[in-house]
């Protein structure tokens, strides 16, 4: 990013500093309306989504060699999620789902983001290791 970019960006972030920190004035002042904050934020989530794919999109178009890399951790990461989904299953009853106020698929999500954690938690201690004993041995 040259220069001139740079203090732009460095600007818009000051910008939205100011106007997040307005908001939350505003909540402390009158915190019985937590809605104007909360769709702030939503938005602040929306337009940092919005940036990063952009920018990850346009990144890729200009440099598809190096983006190899990225592309294959991507397939694998999906890869994964689709094992871990499938791996996930409902061990609640029908009593158990309604006493817990919760559906099935729910109950498969939730088994499906902890397989997936665990998946690369156990990824990354191997990559860890793999890595120290590279560096030992060299």
């Amino acid at each position: 990013m040259n220069e001139k970019n740079f203090k732009y960006v460095q600007w818009l972030l000051y910008g939205l500093m100011a106007i997040s920190a307005i908001f939350v004035l505003l909540f402390y002042l009158n915190p019985a309306k937590p809605d104007l904050l909360l769709y702030w934020g939503y938005s602040l989530f929306i337009f940092a989504v919005v940036v990063t794919l952009t920018v990850s999109l346009v990144s890729i178009v200009k440099n598809p060699k190096g983006s190899v890399k990225v592309l294959m951790i991507l397939a694998i990461i999906l890869i994964l999620g689709f094992i871990s989904y499938a791996l996930s299953k409902n061990n609640l009853t029908p009593d158990q789902l309604e006493k817990y106020n919760i559906t099935a698929g729910a109950v498969k999500m939730v088994g499906t983001g902890l397989i997936m954690t665990y998946s690369i938690m156990a990824l990354a201690i191997c990559v860890f290791i793999y890595t120290s004993v590279i560096r030992i041995i060299k």
